[in-house]
C-alpha cells in the first residue's frame, strides 16, 4: 500500500513538473507583465507636449519583482516647454463628440503633469488636449507601428532566453516585466521605440530597446 502512495505522488510531482515546464517563457513572460502599453499617442504644439498610453498595470503598483493583479489604464502626459510652478492644472481633453476638464497632477520625477482617463473618457483615433487656449492633437501612432506590443514581447523573449528561464521556479515566476514606449520628443530619439524590462526579485534588472518598425534590438543592458 505504502509503495502504490509512494508511487502516485511521484507520479503526480512529475505531471505538476510537466505542466508547469509546459508553459513558454512568452505565456510566462505575459503572466507577470506589471506594466504593459498597448497603445500609445502623441501631439505636440510650442506650449507643450503630451502623450497618452494605454492599456495595463499593477492594482498596486510597486518596482519590486512580484507582478500582481493589473487593471486598465489610459495615461495622459503633459510636458511644457517652460516651467509652470503648479502643482496642479485644468486640461481639456476632448475626442470624438465627447469633452472633459480634469485635474493633471505635477510630477516631480518627470517634470510632467499626469492624469488618468480611463472612466473619464472613450478614446477614438485622435485625441485633443486643451491648456489655456493652447491645443495639441494626438494621433494613435500606435497603429502605424508595424511592431505591436505582442511581438515586441516576443522579441524580447527570444533575446533574454537565458535570462528568463532562470527566473522560473518550480511554481512561479521571480520577477516582474515592463513594456513602455520610449518618447521620441522627451528622450531626443528619431523615433519612438518599445522599452522592455523585467525585474527579478532579486533586484537585478534587463532590458532591451526595440524598433516599433522592424523589430530590430537596438541596445540590451
Amino acid at each position: 500500500m505504502f509503495k502504490k502512495v509512494f508511487i502516485s505522488l511521484c507520479l503526480l510531482v512529475v505531471c505538476l513538473g510537466v505542466a508547469g515546464c509546459g508553459k513558454t517563457i512568452n505565456s510566462v513572460v505575459q503572466e507577470n507583465m506589471s506594466e504593459i502599453t498597448k497603445d500609445y499617442y502623441f501631439g505636440e504644439n510650442d506650449v507643450f507636449y503630451a502623450s497618452i498610453s494605454v492599456g495595463e498595470r499593477e492594482t498596486d503598483y510597486h518596482y519590486d519583482g512580484n507582478s500582481t493583479e493589473n487593471v486598465n489604464y489610459a495615461l495622459l502626459t503633459i510636458k511644457f516647454a517652460d516651467d509652470l510652478n503648479e502643482q496642479i492644472i485644468w486640461v481639456q481633453v476632448a475626442s470624438g463628440e465627447n469633452s472633459v476638464q480634469l485635474e493633471a497632477e505635477y510630477n516631480e520625477l518627470g517634470d510632467t503633469f499626469m492624469v488618468d482617463l480611463i472612466d473619464e473618457i472613450e478614446l477614438s483615433d485622435t485625441v485633443f488636449v486643451n491648456y489655456e487656449g493652447q491645443s495639441a492633437e494626438l494621433t494613435k501612432l500606435s497603429s502605424e507601428f508595424s511592431i505591436d506590443y505582442n511581438r515586441a514581447i516576443e522579441i524580447a523573449c527570444e533575446t533574454f532566453q537565458t535570462e528568463l528561464d532562470e527566473l522560473k521556479s518550480f511554481t512561479h515566476f521571480n520577477g516582474e516585466c515592463y513594456l513602455r514606449i520610449l518618447n521620441q520628443k522627451e528622450n531626443n530619439f528619431d523615433d519612438f521605440y518599445w522599452c522592455f524590462t523585467c525585474l527579478g526579485q532579486d533586484g537585478g534588472t534587463f532590458s532591451a530597446i526595440i524598433s516599433t518598425t522592424d523589430g530590430s534590438v537596438l541596445a540590451k543592458s
